[in-house]
């Protein structure tokens, strides 16, 4: 064995030590979870984050590690923690939950989060065979619910929900769609008559670990009570409420831009003529974390991505915006070009 060998393996035996000490981490971060739980806290805390953060960040300067490193191993372990807690079942009130679309991506995320919860869970999708749920016709499924799930497509939620308010009288009611504007009308329209409906977007894919560090934004259609429901339904995670006019300005930034930004990224990449091997041999790190992104992106569900793109009548704004932006700083001389990116920096400090 050489001398580096010998190195090498007291290495691999300190990273084992590593292990297990994350590993008694998220023991007691198991425990705070539970009391968490009990109590119906929330699991993040953005104020013992930012301790956790400088409390690595100060070690590390004693230990010979860089603040960047010791930054980013402190969001890995809270990251960590975060899932950890946000699994814990949270007991609610047993409700019988109804979700059209439930045995697609969401569809299965939100029945196994609402089943965690002691909530019974039926379906209703074109296909219902490797369901863990039961599976019921629209009619039926309306009929035995106290909350009825809208997760289809953009282009055909607005006439699911027609129907569903036709089936159900006492129900809560609420989408789970990344546009609103086609099912505006309708919503305001039920509100209005007295339905228990609102309009409900969790920002992140059915890959979520947990619920808990997530945003979820609730919609008020004219029924505030509706909202509060619905908020509830989703305790642990983070919820910001709206009026439902105001999401898709917002998410043709969020949702429409981001997404425009990488697949756009990506398509640049396939044009260069270079080969994927080639340019990341070669990458900086900017590069390097664009791409991870982009690649991320790309591997996503195309058909909700070209709905997110096509149907949001305000992404068109947005990337007009994005082009606006481009050009002027392709066409900027030195000073404006300095003052552009300074505005940007500013730009991430308001409040």
């Amino acid at each position: 064995m050489s001398e580096i060998d010998g190195f090498r393996d007291e290495l691999a035996s300190i990273d084992r030590d590593i292990m297990e000490l994350v590993g008694r981490r998220n023991k007691i971060a198991l425990v705070i979870g539970e009391k968490k739980a009990e109590a119906n806290e929330e699991v993040v805390v953005p104020s013992v984050e930012k301790n956790v953060v400088q409390r690595y960040i100060g070690a590390g300067k004693v230990s010979g590690v860089s603040a960047g490193a010791a930054a980013r191993i402190a969001r890995a372990v809270i990251d960590e923690s975060v899932d950890i807690q946000g699994m814990i079942p949270r007991r609610a009130v047993p409700k019988r939950i109804f979700i059209i679309g439930g045995n697609g991506g969401m569809g299965r995320w939100l029945s196994a989060f609402f089943a965690s919860r002691g909530h019974t869970i039926t379906i209703n999708d074109v296909c219902t065979a490797d369901s863990a749920y039961p599976g019921m016709d629209i009619a039926s499924g309306c009929r035995d619910a106290d909350v009825v799930i809208i997760s289809t497509p953009v282009g055909v939620s607005a006439d699911i929900i027609q129907k569903v308010l036709s089936e159900s009288k006492d129900a809560l009611i609420f989408d789970i769609l990344s546009v609103k504007t086609p099912v505006i009308s309708v919503l305001r329209k039920a509100a209005a008559s007295g339905a228990k409906v609102c309009s409900v977007h969790p920002m992140f894919g059915p890959n979520a670990a947990s619920i808990a560090g997530r945003n979820i934004i609730v919609c008020s259609c004219g029924n505030s009570a509706a909202a509060d429901q619905a908020s509830d339904l989703f305790s642990g995670g983070t919820i910001l409420r709206m009026e439902i006019e105001e999401h898709d300005p917002i998410t043709s930034y969020v949702l429409g831009l981001s997404h425009a930004v990488n697949l756009a990224f990506s398509g640049a990449l396939v044009r260069s003529g270079f080969s994927a091997e080639t340019l990341c041999a070669a990458a900086s790190t900017t590069f390097r974390r664009q791409t991870a992104v982009s690649k991320e992106v790309s591997g996503e569900n195309a058909g909700l991505y070209y709905a997110i793109q096509r149907e949001n009548p305000f992404n068109e704004a947005a990337v007009q915006n994005l082009l606006d932006a481009l050009m002027a700083l392709r066409h900027s001389g030195e000073d404006a070009f300095i003052e552009k990116m300074h505005e940007g920096a500013a730009w991430y400090q308001k409040p």
